[in-house]
Order: C-alpha cells, then sequence, then structure tokens
C-alpha cells in the first residue's frame, strides 16, 4: 500500500506562511500543510476532454459528527482540522488523516470553487485530526483501489489522459458542465467535475471539483 503513496516526506525547511495570513487566521495558516495536499491541479484542468454527464456525486463521510453539505452540496470533513494557506483568496478548508492505512480526505475552496479529495498521502506536516478512511466511498459507489473498468461500469467509459511528468498515472475525467464554448459569463451554471487519478490500475485520488 505504501507503494501507492502520492507525497513523500522530505527533510526540508517548512514554507514561510504569508504574514497577512498568519494575522487573520493565525494556527490555522499553514503553507506546509497546503502543499502537502495531495492533487493534480484544478479540478476543471480536463474540462475539454471530460466526459458529460448528468448525475453529480459526493462522499458518504461520516466523522466525529455529520457535517451539513457545503453550499455546492458535496460534503466534506466539517469535523477536520481547519487550515489556510496563501496570500490569494485565500484557500480555505478542512482535512482529516487516517495514519493506519495513509489515507486523507479534505475539502478545500475559495469563492466561487470547492474541491473535496480523497487520496493515499504520507503523514502530513502538522498534525491533523484522524479518522479511519478505510471504505469511505461516494454515493455512486467509487472507492479507492477501484480499476478503470470498474470506475467505467459506473460513471461510463470516458477517454484516459495521461498526467503530465508522473509515471503510470492517469485520469479518468467527468464533469456535469456543458462544454466551455457554451458556457456564458452572465448565465455561468453550476456544476461537478469528477476526476479519477489511478496509478498502474488502481484508483489512488478521487476528485469532486464543484463551482458556480
Amino acid at each position: 500500500m505504501l507503494a501507492l503513496l502520492l507525497a513523500v516526506t522530505l527533510a526540508t525547511p517548512l514554507p514561510t506562511n504569508p504574514p497577512v495570513c498568519v494575522k487573520y487566521y493565525h494556527d490555522a495558516c499553514s503553507e506546509a500543510l497546503g502543499e502537502w495536499l495531495p492533487g493534480f491541479g484544478f479540478s476543471s484542468d480536463f474540462w475539454d476532454v471530460a466526459r458529460r454527464i448528468s448525475q453529480r456525486d459526493t462522499f458518504v463521510y461520516k466523522g466525529e459528527h455529520t457535517a451539513p453539505a457545503e453550499v455546492f452540496g458535496t460534503t466534506g470533513p466539517g469535523d477536520g482540522t481547519f487550515f489556510v494557506y496563501g496570500d490569494a483568496g485565500p484557500p480555505r478548508g478542512h482535512v482529516v488523516y487516517d495514519y493506519e492505512h495513509h489515507i486523507t480526505f479534505y475539502e478545500q475552496g475559495c469563492c466561487s470553487w470547492q474541491d473535496v479529495v480523497l487520496a493515499y498521502a504520507s503523514p502530513p506536516p502538522k498534525p491533523v485530526v484522524q479518522r479511519n478512511l478505510m471504505g469511505l466511498h461516494t454515493e455512486r459507489g467509487i472507492y479507492l483501489d477501484m480499476s478503470m473498468r470498474q470506475v467505467t461500469r459506473i460513471y461510463g467509459v470516458s477517454k484516459l489522459q495521461p498526467i503530465a511528468h508522473q509515471d503510470n498515472m492517469y485520469v479518468l475525467a467527468y464533469t456535469t458542465w456543458p462544454p466551455r464554448k457554451d458556457v456564458r459569463v452572465v448565465r455561468m451554471p453550476c456544476g461537478q467535475f469528477e476526476n479519477f487519478y489511478f496509478r498502474n490500475d488502481r484508483l489512488v485520488l478521487i476528485q469532486l471539483g464543484n463551482g458556480c
């Protein structure tokens, strides 16, 4: 299982937190945590190649308490450690970590976007709320460790996209948004991107991106 980890803990100095972030968010401000969060960019990065679907998805998560669905309708770990990083926005959210199985679950966002991610990861650079994340899945039945074929049986066939600078890493991308060329700023719809990242045909990261 450790071979699937998406991040590696390095013995390097922790990045400096922006003064403005520290001023308003104090201990929640953490550039190190922001850099550690596993992911491969914005959920909208595959907008032009994603398969169009009509059904959104969300995680079935039960933590210390059941957090209400976020403004975009997707539930994240609202009972997790609160974090903020950067000085643009800034991005903020909550994160929990399964120290036994090396899995993290987090939500982050700012303004009109929110990403909710479940992924394998090395231990975080600072202590965060611990939760057992084995078996966490989406309402449509997506789990970590699934094969590409198992995901496409639920979501339908989508063109497999390679991830730049990542060996044996691919993504199956889906979205409820219309094609980018059909989106008008004055009538911007709300929608979701569903990205499933695979290494050696095993699902290692699930990204549900929501926006308006």
